[in-house]
């Protein structure tokens, strides 16, 4: 992959729904070469789809992330245990890890009832090979583009910084709704081709575009295989419980111009931070962890490591 390849994917990791017209000029190729090596991309599993990304908050979901330690699973139990998760609606991301926990998923409930009903589902079902669970809920998040990982470009690297605080709530119609469906797994759908999918007319289906992009769409991005990349998805679980403001503010600045970091969360429960990191080999990891221990090794109480193996289900609307 050359680098009109990495550029490619980091103007469709920003906007996906970018004009190819206006893409290629902005990237100085003909808009020819831009379709296909698109295809290209997609046809090698490079790219493995466009989704969108909503604001959970604006439509009164609250986001929790559970990791799973398994016991005793035998490929049955197993790819029954994948299944009822990834079958549930409110799961909107399911990864398989290795390491410390054997699963991780996010779910988005309406309150907290919601779920310790699905949680008390889980373990009444699975209690043979569940073995432990941990569950924590997102304060805040800083995610960066791509630009900073496959063009090492530092200047204007967050993407997209989120917290937990209130928000102006919004209420979908049907409408809105049916488009959302279609546009959190095929993001880079035509305006065409969504008016026929959906039965409404192109002006609809603008003007409905524009207003949740407005109100609760944070973006439309490509979905990236990073193992074809050349990376491993590594998750380190920090407890920092007694740092203060200024040294989490450094940790998160540290994290911001570290190039292989794809984005860091600041959560409640039985870690304090996580910190996404693409990695290329053994080498890679021990540098970044001897950075990051050298840099803050005072306040790191604990950490514990995961690699994200699998991605099993990402689908932002959870309806």
């Amino acid at each position: 992959m050359d680098l009109i390849d990495r550029k490619i994917l980091c103007e469709l990791d920003i906007n996906c729904r970018t004009p190819l017209s206006k893409m290629a000029k902005k990237l100085r190729i003909g808009r020819n070469v831009l379709d296909y090596r698109i295809k290209r991309l997609e046809k090698e599993k490079v790219i493995t789809n466009y989704i969108c990304s909503i604001n959970l908050k604006k439509l009164h979901y609250t986001n929790y992330k559970v990791y799973c330690k398994m016991k005793s699973m035998t490929i049955t139990k197993e790819k029954e245990f994948s299944e009822f998760i990834k079958n549930e609606k409110k799961v909107i991301h399911l990864l398989k890890t290795d390491g410390s926990f054997d699963y991780a998923f996010v779910i988005a409930c309406k309150n907290i009832k919601e779920l310790d009903g699905f949680l008390t589902e889980v373990k009444t079902e699975f209690k043979e090979i569940l073995q432990d669970y941990i569950v924590s809920i997102v304060v805040s998040s800083k995610i960066f583009k791509l630009h900073k990982l496959l063009l090492e470009d530092k200047q204007e690297s967050i993407k997209l910084t989120t917290s937990n605080e209130e928000n102006v709530e919004f209420e979908l119609d049907e409408k809105d709704k049916k488009i959302l469906k279609i546009l959190s797994q095929e993001a880079n759908i035509s305006l065409v081709d969504l008016s026929q999918k959906t039965g409404y007319t192109l002006d609809i289906v603008k003007y409905r575009i524009k207003e949740l992009t407005n109100k609760v769409v944070n973006s439309f991005r490509v979905l990236v295989d990073m193992n074809k990349l050349g990376y491993f998805h590594y998750v380190a679980m920090l407890k920092v419980r007694n740092a203060t403001l200024k040294e989490e503010e450094n940790l998160v600045a540290w994290c911001t111009h570290k190039k292989n970091v794809m984005y860091i969360t600041k959560r409640i429960g039985s870690f304090d931070y996580e910190i996404n990191v693409a990695i290329t080999d053994i080498n890679d990891l021990n540098s970044f962890f001897s950075d990051l221990k050298s840099n803050f090794g005072s306040i790191i109480d604990s950490q514990e490591l995961i690699i994200n193996s699998e991605l099993l289900k990402l689908n932002y609307l959870p309806i």
